[in-house]
Order: structure tokens, then C-alpha cells, then sequence
């Protein structure tokens, strides 16, 4: 049996009795060698002094001892092994005893983590968001149960996002379809259709395709992995000077004015994919700013960061709403958004691609004022 499949009381129990077992042998060596190096004296040698004989040569006398109390026996063999078996097996029953509190003291111990143990094993998939009872001590128990909350609320999050995403996903692309589907049936169940009305149905069922593809790329793109080999350096002005011409169409039809103050700023990482970042950011705020508004783009290199810059002067967005609006599919007004061709995945993308490059973005608005987005870009050296 390997001991890794003990439990952790019999492990902390052997652990304890190998301690035990060490210290006694050590102990009662320790006594043998003292007692017989106490109890076996030397015999005392006679000393001797000097005085003159007749002849006047000197001659060795001996000194009377100075009486001394009588030393003690010297211990016999017999004796030296009934001390050595009487301490053998006091530390047998040292040992013995000594394992045995250890179980018991260990099992009081590490009762805390077996009730934990036992709480998480009731923990299925009916009741996975179950939270464990924390004990009223400060212990490692405790700080490990206050753990494994945290985990399963993280995990209850994470589950309720995918489900509320693949809900929504699910809506976003059957919205199309079915409006497709109902454009069909419309045409095949009147009388025969006309050339026009055969026009109609094409164009909008071009638009709805149009539109279901552009929410699969959106959806692919956000789950997308950076490339690290597409990864480079290049000027800030030149991306959203690209961008702006690829817009050039919305920012005239609302007379937007564009600030830009980009000069000797660089940007480090997968061109297209901050390239569609900052397409969404600056999309959305020409979609949402007012007629003859502006918006303003300024990049700051740092150290280790650049900080990049978009405010408009758009409508703006609600208190309550800037901790939600990079959830994939929300819309603060989904009528709006609807109307305005929106499916909800823009802000999110941006904010995946910007997570990609180890970089972060910040939202500030108010409402009917303006809104600003602030992006923070590791440089070449210090991204992950």
C-alpha cells in the first residue's frame, strides 16, 4: 500500500509515531551510555610522599587517604540488561501511547476539513451554485471554504453569461432566417408574383443574409486567437487614418468633424485585429453622436503603455448601463440599435481583441453630453 493512498490522519499518525520511535531510541541510548559511564568508577590510586631515612637518603612513604565515603558499586551486567529491557519497553508504551493520542487529535483537527469535504461531495448538477458553510474560526479551513464560495460564484457567473450568450446568440441568428423564411412563404402563397415583387424578396432576403453573415464573422472573430507572428509595429496615424476612409461615407451624411492628434505614436500588435478594435469604437461613435458633432482621438506613449483616446459627442451612455455594454448582444436601447442596424457584438470585440493584446479599456459618459473610451496598449517589450 503506497502511502500517498492513506488519509491524511493516518498519514500525519505514522508521520508522528516515526518521530516518536526516533526520540525514544535516541533517549534510551542516550540513558544506557550515561548510566554506564556514572556507575562504573575507577579505583582510587595511593599516593605516596618523601621523607629522610637513617642513613639520610630519601626514601617514598605513603600518604594516608583522606577518608572519602565509599563509591558505589560498580553496576553488573545482569543489572546493565534489566535497565536497558526496562527502557526498551517504557518506550514501546511511549510510542504506543503517544500514536494514539496523535488519531485522536489529529481526527479532531482535521474534522473541519472533512465536513468541508462532505459538504462539497453533495454539490451536483442540481445544485452546482451551492455555497459551503464557512467556520467561525480564522484558520486555513476557513480562508479555503471562503475560496471555494468565491470559485463557485465565479463559476455561477460565468455559467449564467454563456447561457444569457448562447440565448441571445440563438435569437441574433434565427431573427434573419425567419424573416427570410417569411419573405418566401409571402411570395410563394399569393397569386403568381410579379417581376417587382420577385426584386423585393430578393433584396431583402440579400440584406438579412448580408446581415446573418456579418453576425457569424462577428462571432468567429470574437472567439479568435492573436497571432503572434502577425504581430508588429506601426503608426497610429496611418491605422485611423484607413479606418476614417473606410467611414468616410457616415461621417459625411452626418457632418462629423474628426480631431486627431496622433503624431510619432506607435502601436504594437496584430494590425487587423486592432483594426477592427478601433472600427467598432469609432463606428459606434458615429452611429450615436448627434449631427454636427465631433470626436476626438488622442494617443499618450508611456513607458510601457499607450494610451489611446476616443470621445464623441453623442448621446451618451446611462450610469447604469457602462458595466454592461461590453456583454456580447446588449444594447442599452435595442429598438435604437435595431434601427440603426446594430447586433450588439462591436463593443465586446473591441474589448476581446484589446484582452488579447494584454491590454485593458475604460468607458466614461454621460448622458446626452458625451462619451469617452480610453485604451491602454502594452508596448513591444512588455506585452505578454
Amino acid at each position: 500500500m503506497r502511502i500517498s493512498s492513506l488519509s491524511l490522519r493516518l498519514r500525519l499518525t505514522l508521520l508522528m509515531a516515526l518521530i516518536l520511535t526516533i526520540a525514544c531510541i535516541s533517549l534510551m541510548a542516550a540513558s544506557i551510555y550515561a548510566a554506564r559511564v556514572v556507575y562504573v568508577l575507577p579505583q582510587p590510586v595511593p599516593e605516596f610522599g618523601i621523607e629522610a631515612g637513617r642513613g639520610g637518603e630519601l626514601l617514598p612513604v605513603p600518604i594516608p587517604p583522606v577518608p572519602v565515603p565509599v563509591p558505589p558499586v560498580p553496576v553488573s551486567t545482569e543489572q546493565q540488561i534489566d535497565f536497558a529491557s526496562i527502557g526498551f519497553l517504557c518506550a514501546m508504551l511511549i510510542i504506543a501511547i503517544g500514536t494514539g493520542i496523535t488519531y485522536l487529535v489529529a481526527g479532531k483537527a482535521l474534522k473541519p476539513v472533512t465536513d468541508l469535504s462532505t459538504e462539497i461531495e453533495k454539490i451536483d448538477e442540481h445544485n452546482l451554485y451551492r455555497q459551503v458553510q464557512v467556520p467561525p474560526s480564522k484558520d486555513e479551513v476557513a480562508r479555503l471554504s471562503l475560496s471555494f464560495n468565491r470559485m463557485i460564484h465565479k463559476l455561477e457567473k460565468a455559467f449564467l453569461a454563456h447561457k444569457h450568450f448562447s440565448a441571445n446568440a440563438a435569437h441574433e441568428l434565427r431573427t434573419p432566417l425567419a424573416a427570410m423564411m417569411a419573405r418566401i412563404e409571402v411570395v410563394q402563397l399569393g397569386d403568381p408574383p410579379t417581376l417587382e415583387e420577385y426584386e423585393e424578396a430578393l433584396d431583402d432576403t440579400r440584406k438579412n443574409a448580408e446581415r446573418l453573415s456579418t453576425l457569424i464573422q462577428d462571432l468567429l472573430k470574437m472567439n479568435a486567437d492573436m497571432n503572434r507572428a502577425a504581430c508588429g509595429t506601426f503608426a497610429a496615424k496611418e491605422l485611423f487614418q484607413t479606418i476614417l476612409s473606410e467611414l468616410g461615407g457616415e461621417l459625411l451624411s452626418k457632418n462629423i468633424r474628426i480631431e486627431a492628434r496622433l503624431e510619432d505614436v506607435s502601436l504594437y500588435g496584430e494590425r487587423n485585429l486592432l483594426h477592427r478594435a478601433f472600427s467598432n469604437l469609432l463606428h459606434n461613435a458615429i452611429k450615436y453622436n448627434k449631427p454636427n458633432g465631433s470626436i476626438r482621438i488622442t494617443a499618450v506613449h508611456h513607458s510601457d503603455t499607450t494610451q489611446i483616446t476616443i470621445a464623441d459627442t453623442g448621446i451618451g451612455i446611462p450610469e447604469d448601463h457602462l458595466d454592461k455594454i461590453f456583454e456580447p448582444f446588449y444594447c442599452v436601447d435595442k429598438s435604437r440599435s435595431r434601427e440603426l442596424g446594430g447586433s450588439g457584438l462591436g463593443l465586446s470585440i473591441s474589448k476581446a481583441v484589446i484582452a488579447k493584446h494584454g491590454g485593458e479599456i475604460q468607458v466614461q459618459s454621460e448622458t446626452g453630453v458625451a462619451t469617452a473610451f480610453s485604451i491602454q496598449l502594452p508596448n513591444a517589450r512588455s506585452i505578454p
